[in-house]
């Protein structure tokens, strides 16, 4: 009886591994932990980026694979040319040469794809013939808004063909399965989840890794356009009494006004230590701004901060509001500072409540729900 191929998925992910760790990186892990093979593949640069991050020409022509673990491998893909997401012909060019990096990478790995899983529409042009599973995790168009080198009509005729490539689609909020459903009426929502046992050691008490005294209100993520840290900033004048902790990378352009002395900075952060200095925020906040990118993200760190029990602050965007009585929303730097106010004396039973919403969403769950369709199409 001839062998089964071990199953081999090649990620696209939106996120380098060693960046903020993320949707991609805990799906790779869980596969891998269910039996499969993974090829992680970070984002490309362009030629253009390498002159604005100089870390982006550590490797012009691509890297070797790295082993983060067994059957996992991370690969940089080569610099490609800017204006992808502006013009299409720029960006088939770009996925055939990336596809031709791959190749190589797996020949010398002796992996054979059984399938691929993307966030990235334009791996929509991405030329060889392996089934893919897209993964909708962002508002992608929105990103024009951003970005002078993305065009809203190209990003979106991108996606609507991968839409129809994808074998299965999944989407991470309300918003994101609506909008797929356009094209795929049967787009499954999977949202995020958290490793619940890795944040809840937050619940057990303040280490002092943050070496602030007094209330702590904090957040952690990347720091980019969707932050609203001018809110934040006004809230801190509000309150001298409460610390405000903001730990995460800056985004490159992201205008960072002169903080009061209560704003606390740390940058980005390893994944290990984050359950060290969540058990230090009385209150964890998620300040972002009420845009068409934010109003379809499902933040992953509400359910991490959930697992460890924390109130957290939210802006009023649907994906986070839905969980009204366990989180406080606002939309002024004067709701933020009463909603924290409010949730340094909570009803003590609030805590619980909180870890048992993470307990039903973790990432061995998502995994599983993901991998039952992608099997079902072969991959």
């Amino acid at each position: 009886m001839p062998k089964r191929p071990v199953r081999t998925i090649v990620l696209f992910s939106a996120v380098p591994w060693d960046g903020i760790f993320a949707r991609p990186q805990q799906l790779a892990r869980g596969f891998v932990a269910n039996g499969a093979r993974v090829l992680f593949v970070e984002p490309s640069a362009s030629l253009g980026a390498m002159l604005k991050r100089k870390e982006s020409a550590k490797f012009p022509f691509g890297s070797a694979p790295r082993f983060t673990e067994d059957a996992l491998a991370v690969v940089t893909p080569p610099l490609v040319l800017p204006g992808g997401y502006s013009w299409r012909a720029v960006n088939k060019l770009n996925q055939r040469y990336l596809a031709r990096f791959l190749r190589g990478t797996l020949d010398a790995l002796g992996w054979q794809p059984t399938g691929v899983l993307t966030h990235l529409p334009g791996t929509a042009d991405f030329p060889a013939p392996w089934p893919q599973a897209y993964d909708c995790v962002d508002d992608h168009a929105a990103f024009a808004d951003m970005s002078p080198l993305w065009r809203r009509e190209t990003v979106l005729a991108m996606e609507r063909d991968l839409l129809r490539r994808a074998r299965c689609v999944y989407a991470s909020s309300d918003a994101l399965v609506k909008h797929c459903q356009r094209i795929r009426p049967d787009t499954k929502y999977i949202g995020n989840g958290a490793q619940v046992a890795h944040f809840a050691a937050a619940a057990r008490g303040k280490t002092g890794v943050s070496g602030l005294t007094g209330p702590v209100i904090g957040f952690y993520g990347g720091l980019g356009p969707w932050v609203d840290v001018a809110l934040v900033r006004e809230a801190a004048f509000l309150a001298p009494e409460l610390s405000f902790l903001l730990i995460g990378p800056k985004e490159l352009g992201v205008a960072w006004p002169d903080m009061p002395p209560n704003v606390h900075y740390r940058g980005l952060t390893p994944y290990s230590e984050l359950p060290r200095y969540l058990a230090d925020f009385d209150v964890a906040m998620i300040p972002f701004k009420d845009t068409a990118l934010t109003q379809s993200v499902n933040p992953i760190k509400l359910y991490e901060y959930f697992a460890a029990g924390k109130p957290v602050l939210v802006t009023a965007i649907p994906e986070l509001i839905r969980w009204e009585g366990l989180v406080y929303s606002f939309t002024t730097a004067e709701e933020l500072v009463y909603s924290a106010r409010a949730a340094l004396s909570e009803a003590p039973t609030l805590p619980a409540k909180r870890q048992a919403v993470a307990a039903q969403h973790t990432w061995e769950a998502k995994v599983r729900e993901m991998e039952s369709l992608m099997r079902v199409h072969g991959m």
